[in-house]
This record gives structure tokens, sequence and C-alpha cells, in this order.
């Protein structure tokens, strides 16, 4: 509510502009909270006597096995002549070497790229029929070689096609029975494990994480109703959102389906993807956008490969896709396969052994008008006047809107006669009503963000004169005798209008009523309006009150904001709305100043903490909170049950949230704690009561993790000599361990110590020094230390106090000066699928020495020996043979 106590109606969300009733043209961006025209790839032809592939062909494509490609874009693929795994791309080489060669009977049905590092293969063993189906894993890296490709069986599921998971391993679908698998894990670091003895003791199980496959019994995809749908193509995104792509139909009449399956959400209901006809691969573009391949066509008895991918927003409410704007031109393409891999943007094979990145090109993509209409809005008065019109948006070159706002006392309106224009941005001359766009109300570009003073607009953007920000108009009638908006009932139509390559947005429209005219308020009813019914609404130039009316308006829109803003002046004294650049002012007046480092955030929750940092100033609790905020944390206000109310009842309480220090990077330790250790030190007796080194409780004296398991470096020197004679008789050796002990205590009082972690950056070290300096008690020496170790049971398992649990750190690569053996870094050879790629090379196999000749000779016989058939290891040759005798044994 402003000023002169007018409230206003907002049109921003979603839900404000109802599906239902917008046209195709224009779409709501979820993403970005905008409305905006539909970004749509245009039709286009098909080519003169096109007609599309036959059946076989079309399903002997879609069996071909894809390619795999790594983020240094080598790549792997499946030779059926040779009938091996080959890899090229390194360096730029187009040539291939052997990764694997098939056993017979073997086929690579399906190949994909993992986030683990793995080539995962998907094999069939045939014999004039399927024999059994498993999955190959071959190790990049070179983790294992002993087999080369571990395989791993899948009972009654036929591996057809494959798709990298990004929690690890990959997700497998099943053609025939229509079903999808997750296969996970890896084999142990050597491949097969070793035969051991049966005395040998041994972990049960031998890999924790050993290669396994669970089939998707019960969340599986919602099929489409009628003629059973065809899986032909799988791929996962970066987040895990898994998407399917069936057939239906057969011939000219094929369809294609989308099936999203979202990690927490499961399956989404099925989406038909218009144009493709037969959609052969898919891929992930990004979270929000899939791209396919449709099939080739045949033109004149030759078939042509497609010359675009397809793009297509699986979150659209609509039940069919229609393809997304951009142009995903492709070039020399060699098959409608993407290839399957961890990056983004995707890969496609290309002529030469080669691949190429999906890019999209600048095309006039986006509708060049369109229509969307609003909620209605409601005044709940029937005398209500609509006063002015404020619409936050962003109008590139060629691009402007038209509100066209109608007022009625029925919730219904129908009278396209009365729906009245207010333009924003540029006005295509194109259109019939550029005639009048002069005489029309027009809207005037505001500086400010919003009108609503000392808030931040919704658009997001920084304001950009006639261009981006917001905007105001006066509601009005054009052409009507009095022009005041009147009504109940406002109802609100947006139209849209860009040059094809450019798109207006909406981010919020808001309407303001009833309104506060200068002109009734101020002026005497001389200069009212006297004109009303029919006569008012009759079409001919303004009336006198009505032009004085508007006219006084324009002074209006300028002194209002400025009430506003005085109206509302406490907000710039509140931390959680004044702007970033009054955080200093503020701070100022407690005496707080703020370290350069700060962002805006935290210092609006330092300053919103204030009173409990001054409450709690010099305490243990103050110290945390101060760290806590410091490193990004806040005040989170909760209701809780009061235990010490008479009553049940429940009060607001405070708890700091979101910093490192509830987080587990920093942890504060009061140096009194370290007196109590662990009954396994040595020389320590739990049973002796009067021991110095105890506290005197026998039983809960060391029950806590975390106090008493603390032995720093610069502690266990002087420990060790406390032990030395501790048991001593003489009672001058034992006075002196007792002095000894009181210096010892003396050390850990009033002293604290603050352990940070590795997680903290090291510009937030220096940070937490001063803040350890300025709010720890007088009377306490702080210091703050840097903790190196995660949480390594037996070597730095000192729980709470100078650990860390996180997650699981990526292994390393080594690197010289700086990394230790043993400490988490690693000399790994570099994931790529073409070896050529790194200067470390897998040692080949040693070739198969086989000799043919006689078993039994006689002595003095002459004896002929033949090695034709040793074989030697892929992309290896035997160049000579080396023959020696060796001595009979014994």
């Amino acid at each position: 509510m402003d000023a002169n106590r007018q409230r206003f109606w907002m049109l921003a969300d979603q839900d404000d502009w109802p599906a239902e009733q917008q046209q195709i043209e224009v779409e709501y961006d979820r993403c970005c909270r905008r409305l905006r025209l539909r970004d749509r790839r245009p039709n286009r032809p098909a080519p003169k006597g096109s007609s599309p592939i036959s059946e076989d062909a079309l399903k002997r494509l879609a069996r071909q096995p894809a390619a795999a490609v790594d983020a240094f874009g080598t790549m792997a693929f499946w030779n059926l002549t040779a009938r091996s795994v080959q890899a090229s791309g390194a360096l730029g080489k187009a040539e291939a070497i052997t990764l694997w060669k098939a056993p017979p009977n073997v086929e690579v049905v399906d190949l994909a790229f993992g986030f683990d590092d793995v080539l995962y293969l998907a094999l069939q063993k045939t014999n004039g029929g399927m024999i059994r189906s498993f999955i190959g894993m071959f190790d990049p890296r070179g983790r294992w070689q002993d087999p080369v490709v571990f395989e791993a069986p899948l009972e009654t599921f036929t591996a057809d096609r494959l798709a990298a998971s990004p929690g690890g391993g990959v997700w497998v679908l099943d053609v025939g029975q229509r079903k999808l698998g997750r296969f996970e894990g890896m084999p142990l670091r050597d491949g097969l494990p070793p035969e051991y003895s049966k005395t040998t003791f041994r972990p049960e199980p031998e890999n924790p994480n050993s290669p396994r496959f669970v089939v998707e019994e019960t969340r599986h995809p919602a099929w489409v109703k009628g003629e059973k749908e065809e899986p032909v193509s799988i791929a996962c995104s970066l987040q895990g959102r898994l998407a399917l792509v069936t057939w239906q139909g057969t011939e000219a009449g094929r369809q294609s389906w989308l099936h999203v399956r979202d990690a927490d959400l499961g399956w989404l209901k099925p989406k038909r993807l218009n144009e493709p006809g037969a959609a052969i691969s898919v891929a992930w573009l990004s979270e929000k956008t899939i791209v396919v391949f449709p099939a080739p066509i045949d033109v004149l008895g030759r078939m042509v490969q497609p010359r675009e991918a397809l793009a297509y927003s699986p979150d659209d409410d609509s039940d069919s896709l229609e393809p997304a704007g951009g142009y995903f031109p492709v070039f020399d393409l060699n098959a409608p396969h993407f290839m399957k891999g961890v990056t983004l943007p995707p890969r496609y094979p290309i002529i030469g052994g080669r691949s190429a990145l999906l890019y999209p090109m600048s095309a006039r993509s986006f509708t060049t008008q369109g229509t969307a209409r609003g909620r209605v809005l409601d005044g709940r008065r029937d005398d209500l006047v609509w006063h002015r019109l404020f619409l936050e948006g962003v109008f590139p070159p060629g691009c402007g809107a038209i509100v066209e706002l109608a007022a009625s006392s029925d919730l219904e309106h129908k009278n396209e006669d009365e729906w009245h224009p207010h333009y924003f941005g540029n006005f295509p001359e194109s259109q019939p009503e550029s005639s009048v766009y002069l005489r029309a109300p027009r809207a005037a570009w505001c500086s400010e963000e919003s009108e609503v003073p000392h808030r931040s607009g919704l658009l997001g953007v920084e304001p950009e004169r006639d261009r981006a920000g917001l905007f105001c108009a006066l509601a009005q009638r054009q052409g009507k005798r009095v022009r005041r908006l009147t009504g109940r009932f406002l109802h609100v139509r947006v139209r849209l209008f860009g040059p094809g390559h450019r798109t207006p947005e909406v981010a919020a429209l808001r309407v303001y009523a009833s309104r506060f005219a200068y002109r009734d308020e101020y002026l005497p009813e001389l200069y009212h309006e006297d004109q009303f019914g029919g006569d008012a609404d009759a079409k001919g130039p303004p009336t006198p009150a009505d032009f004085l009316d508007r006219f006084l308006g324009l002074f209006e829109s300028v002194l209002t904001p400025m009430e506003d803003r005085v109206a509302t002046a406490h907000a710039l004294m509140d931390p959680r709305s004044a702007p970033d650049e009054a955080m200093e002012w503020l701070g100022s007046w407690i005496g707080v100043v703020f370290d350069a480092s700060f962002p805006a955030q935290r210092r609006r929750a330092w300053l919103h903490a204030a009173p409990r940092l001054f409450q709690t100033r010099g305490t243990l609790a103050g110290l945390q909170l101060a760290l806590e905020i410091a490193t990004g944390g806040r005040l989170t206000g909760d209701y809780v049950k009061d235990p010490d109310a008479e009553r049940d009842l429940t009060r607001e309480i405070e708890y700091p949230t979101g910093g490192q220090v509830t987080g587990g990077e920093l942890i504060v330790l009061e140096d009194f704690r370290l007196r109590r250790l662990m009954a396994t030190i040595l020389g320590a007796d739990l049973s002796l009561q009067n021991d110095p080194l105890l506290p005197g409780l026998i039983v809960s004296a060391n029950s806590y993790v975390g106090d008493t398991l603390f032995i720093g470096s610069e502690e266990r020197t002087e420990l060790l000599a406390l032990f030395r004679n501790a048991f001593s008789s003489d009672s001058g050796q034992q006075e002196r361990e007792k002095e000894s002990v009181r210096s010892f205590y003396e050390q850990l009082a009033h002293r604290a110590t603050i352990f940070v972690h590795d997680k903290v950056e090291r510009i937030d070290f220096g940070l937490i020094e001063q803040i350890a300096a300025q709010y720890s008690p007088a009377h306490v020496a702080v210091r703050v230390v840097r903790a190196t170790y995660p949480l390594l049971v037996g070597l730095a398992s000192l729980v709470d106090v100078d650990t860390y649990l996180g997650p699981r750190p990526p292994a390393g690569i080594v690197q010289l000066d700086r990394t230790r053996i043993g400490e988490g870094d690693f000399i790994l050879r570099q994931p790529s699928l073409d070896p050529r790629h790194s200067d470390f090379r897998r040692q080949p196999a040693p070739p198969v020495a086989v000799i043919e000749g006689k078993e039994q000779v006689n002595r003095g016989d002459s004896i002929t020996l033949e090695g034709g058939k040793s074989t030697a290891a892929p992309d290896q040759k035997i160049a000579r043979y080396l023959w020696a005798a060796r001595p009979l044994s014994t």
C-alpha cells in the first residue's frame, strides 16, 4: 500500500498466466520467471521426392552401437569388420588403435564412457540366437588388466542400450522386454581376485563394492496406450535425469515419444515429439533441454542423413512437444547417433573417424507475436477506479508489448470492443494498429528498479533506459469521453511482438487502485467530472475535467513515490531491507566495522545477530556465534515447546546455522578439556581416585569422545615424561611429579583452540583469526590451528577435535614438491580412451608361443618345429622367432 492508501494487484508467477488461456506462440519461462514469446524451430519443408527409409534399414540403423567419447574428445567404437573395440582421436590422429579383441560369437551392441572413467560395453553372445548378455568394463586408466574387459553376466536381462549415470555405473535398457536396470560397482584393482588357500583369512565380502545389477521392477515408464511402444534410445543428464525415446506405429505413421525420469519425482507422463518421425538417438543439451537425431530420409533412392538436431523442452506442460528454438546444424554426419560421454555439449560422429560438438546457430526461431491472458483481478468494489500500471520487463530493439485492460462488474468479459491498449517498448510499424500508436497511452521508463520504495525489482537485471527495467502507464480508456477505467473485475491481456531472433520478456505486472486523484481531493467540485453513464462511455475527445485529472496525474506520479520513500524510511534502518550500500552506515550506529571481505549477505546476517552477539560477547557461545556468522551462517527462528512453562506453550528460539561451525569445518575447543585422557595412556590407572592425571571420577571421567582422545604433537613429549616415574616410592620424586602435573594443568587453563579444516579458504583463515581476537574473553588466550587430516581410522581418528568427516575426496594427481607418499594422491593415467593421448602406455601383453612338432623323437634324429601359430598382442606383430633348447628336467 502506498502513501495514498492504494494497494496493488500483481501478475508475476506461472499461475497468474493460466496455460489454458495462452496462445501457443507465448510461453512462461519457469527458469527466469518471465513471460516471453515461444522459442520454436520454424517449419522447414522436406526435400522434393523424399520419403521414409525402409523398415529394415531403419531397424538396422537403430541397432547400430553408438560410439563413446571422453573429456579429451578421444573416442572408442566397435569395428564390426575387425571384431574389436578401437579408439582414435588422440593428438588429432584419426587412425584407430585396438583396445580389445572380442571373442568369437560376441557382439558389442553399445558403448558408453562413464563418470567413473570406465568404458562400459553392452555385450551379447549369439550363435544363431541369443545365448547370454553381459556388461563389459574396460578401464582406460589401467586399474585392472587381467582380464582387460571385466565381464558381468545379466542372466535373463538383455543389454541393448547404455547411458552413463552420474552416481557411477550405467543405466541399461532391454528393448525386447521394455525394462531398465542399473549396473553399479567396480572390480578389484587387479581385476579378478587370486585363488587363496582355504586357511587364509580374507574379508567377507572380498570386494565391498562388487559389480552388481538391479532391475527396475516397480519404477518403470507409463507406457502410452494403444499400439505397443518400442524403446530406442536412452540418455542421462549430469544431474541424473533419465530420458527414454520410444517408437509407436510403423512406416510413414511412426511417432516418437519421450519419457523422462526425475531422481525425486520418478517417471513423468509421456510426451509425443512432433516432427522427428522416428527419432534414432537422444542426448541432453542441458538439464532443461534434450536433442534428438531424426532418422535419415530417402531422397530419390539415396539415404540422406539429417542435417540438424531437434531440441525439445521436456518440462513443457503440453502433451506434445514442438521443437524448441535454436538451429543445431550438423555437418558431415557419419551416423545419427550421439556419442556417449560425460561432458556437454554432446558430440556426434563425422566422416573421417572424428567427432564434432553440437552448437546452436543464431536463427529466427522466436515467434513474431503472441497473446497471453492473465488471471482476473478482483477489486471487490464496483466503483473501483484502476489507477496506474507498472510493468517490469525487457524490450530489446524491435520488441514491444501491448497490455490491454478491460474493467467490468462480471467475472466473464466477452466484449472485444472494450479492451483498452497500453503500449510498451517498440511497436512494429507493420501492425494495423500502428496508425493510432502515437495517440495511444505509452508507458514511460522509470530509473528505479521498483515503485515499491527501498525494494529491488523482480526482473533481476540492471535498468537500461527504454530497454529494461520498470515502465509505468496511467490506466485509461483510449478514445472515450471519460477515460477512467472503472469496475470491480480487471481483465488483463498482453500481446507480445518481436522480430523473430529476439523476444520481449515480462517479469511482473502490477495495477494500483483505487485512484487517488489530485483533482477530486484538492480542487473544488467545480473542476470535478460531470459526465456519467452512457455520456462518459461515448467515443470522442476527452472532457475538460478528464483532461485535468490526467494532467494532474503527471505530478502525482512524481510526488507519490517521494511520499512513499519518506513514509517507509524505517526500512532503511532494518538490515533485512536496507540496500547493500547502507550496511556500513547501519554498522556504525552500534560500533561495528565490517571486514572488507564480508559480502553484503554476511553483513546483513551480522547486523541481524548483533543483539545476540553483544549479549554473549566474551563467552564460548559468543565466539562460536561470531565465527558462524562470519563464515556464511545466520540465525534461524523455530517454534519449540518451552519445557519451563507451566502450560504447554511454544516460543520462538533462534538457532545459528549455515556456517562453518555447524558445518563442522570449524571446531572451538577449550583446552582444559584436554586434561581428561584415555585410560589406555601408558601408566594411567582409572582405579586410583587420587591419580593427578584424572579428575577424580571413575565411571564417567573418560566418556566424552573428542574431549579425551587428543594428544597434540607439542604435548606428546611432556606427557610421556610425566609417566616416566609415575610409580616411584621416593617422596621427593612424587612431589616433583605432582609439580609437573600442576604445571601441565596451568598450560591448559584459560586457553582455547580453534581448529580450521582445509575446507576453509586461506582468505577466511585470516578473518577467523581476527574474529577470535575480537570476540574471545579478555582472560582467555585463543589460538587458530589448521587441521589438515581428514578422518582416518587409526591415523587421525580424534573425532570432534581435529578431524572433519566430509565427502570422499576424489583421487588427486601427484604433484612434484607437494605430494607426500600415502596422503591421498596417486600416479594416475589420464582417463583417455585413446592410450596415445598420454605419455604412459600400457605394457602390451606378451606373445603367446605355440610350437608344433613331434612330441617324441629318437636321439640323433632331426626334428622340424613350427611357430607360425604363435600370436601377438593387439596392434603388435611377431618380427622374428628366437629358439632356445632347454635341458631336460630330472
